[in-house]
């Protein structure tokens, strides 16, 4: 069955919302506010349709060209088709919306949102999957919504260095594609005026990749090819071909050098704002202890290190903490130290004297509730907290308002243009 319908707004999660018959109906990201479409249902429920946009009979002004082939395939990206200003205005509206509705603050403080000034071209990591298929390969990207490849020969969203990387992996792969009939992912990374490559395969994966390694070796702008074997338990052994395996970044004015398996934000540019701005929301002073959750190679740590008394960084994954030692000893920090645990772990240990404040910075879910609770017990004064998830924030930033803080300021940060996600440092001082 068909139907027409008016799409209201634009909802978090990159669905579009309108209301048909007393009824929510929900379509894909392809859809815009204030456009009339005609529509498949798809799914219909008591109370809700889920539908499939399949004529658009008035477009929103706000609608764009695509600059890219794949965009109704690929999972990438769900914004393209939307003018850029228009994107950053959604992104402000769905943060707000979140924070009302499920944080319950009726004005929350919002910031204008930070954008790009070319919002193209600004990965400087990309992991592609590569798929065997009955005409041979597909290397790219998921469907969206599916474990289906697309097969892309190009991605607007990388750097021009990135995309002439994996042009030349693309075309080994071709070549020798017998070398690459068991699972593998070929992850490209940055690396000063070039790229390093890894190839990440399964335990399973028996094949040398030195054929594949040396004819890369010829190509200007690989700096380096590696092998990452990754098993079931997500622990990994790194085997090299030519050239370094770790890379380095500059942020304000301190070197961190990055691991393969460590986490680093994929938008260099825009990290240097987030980090500048989470910075200063946190204000550290010299006689002020402060807790790093979440430390990732120890960005944070290090900056707040400069003007606290002294940090501790904390972080899960291994190698980031290594890491993080590392960039502390070559930034010739001394006033920090990290710890390898999970933040709940961490904070159950810690016998140093009361923190002045927090950095929380956690994955999509969220801190944990007994976190929260540690932190209502023991009261920093100020939490700067760093989320990739408007609802997760919403929901934490509720906890911790009910329980003595003010939400002061949020400032989002646009990191991912062309998609639906917001990064976002909110601001809590102790009433």
């Amino acid at each position: 069955m068909n139907i027409q319908v008016r799409l209201d707004k634009i909802i978090y999660g990159g669905r579009v919302l309108g209301r048909y018959n007393g009824k929510v109906v929900f379509v894909d990201a392809d859809g815009l506010e204030g456009e009339l479409v005609d529509i498949q249902i798809v799914e219909e429920k008591k109370d809700y349709i889920v539908g499939k946009i399949l004529n658009i009979q008035e477009s929103s002004p706000q609608r764009v060209s695509s600059k890219c082939k794949y965009e109704q395939l690929c999972g990438g990206c769900q914004w393209q088709h939307i003018d850029y200003s228009a994107q950053l205005r959604f992104k402000e509206q769905i943060l707000r919306e979140q924070l009302i509705r499920i944080g319950g603050f009726k004005q929350p403080h919002i910031m204008p949102i930070i954008g790009m000034e070319n919002p193209w071209g600004y990965r400087s990591r990309s992991r592609f999957i590569l798929k065997t298929v009955p005409k041979g390969f597909s290397l790219g990207f998921y469907q969206a919504g599916t474990r289906a490849v697309i097969d892309i020969d190009y991605c607007h969203l990388l750097s021009q260095e990135m995309n002439e990387g994996y042009a030349a992996v693309r075309t080994v792969i071709a070549a020798k594609f017998d070398k690459f009939h068991a699972y593998c992912a070929v992850e490209i990374k940055s690396f000063g005026d070039g790229v390093l490559v890894f190839f990440v395969t399964s335990p399973k994966f028996q094949l040398s990749l030195s054929e594949a390694a040396q004819e890369l070796q010829g190509i200007p702008v690989i700096k380096g090819v590696h092998q990452l074997v990754v098993d079931e338990n997500q622990a990994s052994i790194l085997k090299t071909y030519f050239g370094p395996a770790i890379s380095t970044y500059s942020l304000e004015g301190l070197s961190f050098q990055v691991q393969p398996t460590s986490f680093f934000q994929i938008n260099l540019n825009q990290a240097q704002r987030l980090f500048s701005n989470a910075l200063q929301l946190l204000l550290p002073q010299k006689n002020q202890r402060i807790l790093d959750g979440h430390c990732g190679v120890g960005v944070l740590s290090l900056l707040a290190a400069r003007e606290a008394r002294n940090v501790v960084g904390v972080d899960v994954v291994i190698s980031s903490i290594s890491d993080a030692e590392k960039n502390s000893r070559n930034n010739g920090i001394k006033n920090v130290r990290f710890l390898c645990h999970d933040l709940k772990q961490a904070v159950s240990r810690i016998t140093t004297p009361q923190f002045d404040s927090v950095i929380l910075n956690p994955p999509r879910d969220g801190v944990e509730k007994y976190t929260l609770h540690w932190l209502l017990e023991t009261k920093p004064a100020r939490i700067v907290y760093i989320s990739c998830n408007p609802t997760t924030l919403s929901r934490d930033m509720k906890i911790l308002h009910q329980g003595g803080y003010s939400l002061t300021v949020v400032q989002p940060v646009d990191m991912f243009p062309q998609t639906y996600h917001v990064e976002s440092i909110a601001l809590l001082e102790l009433e």
